[in-house]
């Protein structure tokens, strides 16, 4: 039988070295093996269109009814008269790789993976579909029912808003938002809960008590701390204690309590030395009391705009996160030193506190890593502008453009910068060509469209 993870390692190999038809014939592999890989159909996609593109042979509107005209009529066959969802899906294949532009074949995989419960590779799906079209209304309805599905409440608020943005009148998207907002208003498990002591006692709860800090009122979570202080007094085993104090830093945690919270962990830290996690609670909480001083003076600075105090504070505390994050990343690194994405947290603090040139030797290794290869040569890109390497600025621009399955947001971020490395090298032609790409798309993205006026 074949080893569907070898196959996917040289699937991404095979694509990193343009070797695109290969990467096209081992991703079909291993999707017939297995619909539901997200990854191999992302490699698909990516692969198929960087194809197209280098042979010259996107076909156009007649072109492409042309050549997709069987494949669509299977498509029907097996959608409405067969019924048959895994010949509905190569059908659908096929087409895509006749027309890799058409969003109906797009839109029929993503759907029936849908109904497949394979919701990864759905969403990667209707998520290429908004790359191509940013204003497709359905795809961003559907994203948002599938983040839903899959929990993850942010993000289906997200999509959701985005398609009332496409459609102010749509009828769904409010009554979806309305429904989600219901939703994040109840911890899992609230409603059959007897007790604050009922919900925290799987890490689900716990996590939901932690992000929404309105479930429980203040009295109750006292009472629970004091509950769990007086239980963990009476534990002899270490083990046992160290449970019942991370229960009470995250009680903390959600009446934000960070002192509480943080001599809750440390207690716990030294009970346990060997749990590097109890490390990284505390400098997360460190972190989450800085933010959380920080809203609270920009707040004040809202409504007293006049106060010179508050301004010169804010940037003070400003400063003081960033320098802690640099510090709490360097730790974090030498703990976990072949931990890439520690490594690209550190790249993005010593960014944002100007120390680029070790910025880069972060990023030079986190573009290693698949899930933030195309974020890290962004950064790349970034820090080789702010020292004014503008053809390397341009090189790593480019390769992030080409490094796999971007979403609509990470495509015009990336070309405004490649966009602004051409302007600031003189290029003018180059950049207005990208920045008419971003406008084509968005017209109203940052100053893309005064940047056209002006080079024009």
């Amino acid at each position: 039988m074949l080893d569907i993870t070898k196959l996917l390692g040289k699937a991404q190999e095979s694509f990193d070295k343009r070797n695109y038809d290969y990467a096209i014939d081992l991703t079909r592999q291993i999707i017939d093996l297995d619909q539901s890989n997200a990854r191999a159909r992302q490699i698909l996609r990516t692969s198929t269109l960087k194809s197209a593109e280098m042979k010259g042979q996107l076909p156009g509107k007649i072109t492409a009814a042309l050549k997709g005209f069987i494949p669509s009529v299977m498509i029907i066959m097996y959608k409405f008269l067969v019924q048959n969802p895994v010949k509905l899906l190569s059908a659908s294949e096929t087409y895509l790789a006749r027309n890799p532009t058409g969003l109906w074949g797009r839109q029929t995989i993503g759907l029936t993976l849908k109904n497949l419960n394979y919701f990864d590779s759905a969403i990667n799906e209707f998520e290429g579909i908004l790359t191509l079209n940013p204003r497709h209304l359905f795809s961003a309805k559907i994203l948002g029912e599938l983040y839903r599905l899959k929990k993850d409440m942010k993000k289906s608020q997200y999509y959701y808003q985005l398609a009332l943005s496409i459609n102010p009148t749509d009828p769904d998207a409010p009554r979806a938002l309305k429904d989600l907002s219901a939703l994040t208003s109840l911890s899992e498990g609230w409603a059959t809960a007897k007790s604050t002591h009922d919900v925290i006692r799987d890490k689900t709860g716990a996590t939901a008590l932690e992000q929404d800090s309105q479930l429980t009122r203040t009295e109750n979570i006292d009472e629970e701390i004091q509950q769990l202080k007086e239980q963990a007094n009476q534990i002899m085993d270490n083990q046992e204690k160290v449970k019942s104090l991370k229960k009470i830093a995250e009680l903390y945690l959600q009446k934000k309590d960070y002192d509480g919270a943080e001599e809750s962990y440390r207690q716990a830290a030294r009970l346990a030395p060997s749990d590097a996690s109890l490390e990284m609670k505390i400098g997360d909480i460190k972190l989450l009391s800085l933010d959380h001083r920080i809203n609270e003076i920009q707040k004040q600075l809202a409504h007293q705009p006049g106060d010179l105090k508050l301004q010169p504070e804010l940037q003070a505390l400003q400063q003081t996160k960033k320098q802690f994050q640099v510090e709490e990343y360097q730790r974090r690194v030498k703990a976990h030193p072949t931990d890439l994405a520690v490594h690209f947290q550190l790249g993005v603090a010593l960014y944002t506190t100007g120390q680029i040139e070790e910025a880069i030797a972060e990023f030079q290794k986190t573009v290693s890593d698949p899930k933030r290869k195309v974020d890290s040569f962004n950064y790349l890109g970034c820090c080789f502008l702010h020292k004014k390497h503008f053809d390397l600025a341009i090189t790593q621009f480019n390769k992030a453009l080409e490094s796999g399955v971007l979403t609509s947001v990470q495509v015009k971020n990336i070309r405004y910068n490649l966009a602004r490395a051409y302007e600031q090298a003189g290029q003018r032609a180059q950049a207005l060509t990208e920045y008419k790409k971003i406008i084509e798309v968005d017209i109203n993205y940052k100053d893309a469209a005064k940047k056209v006026e002006q080079l024009k």
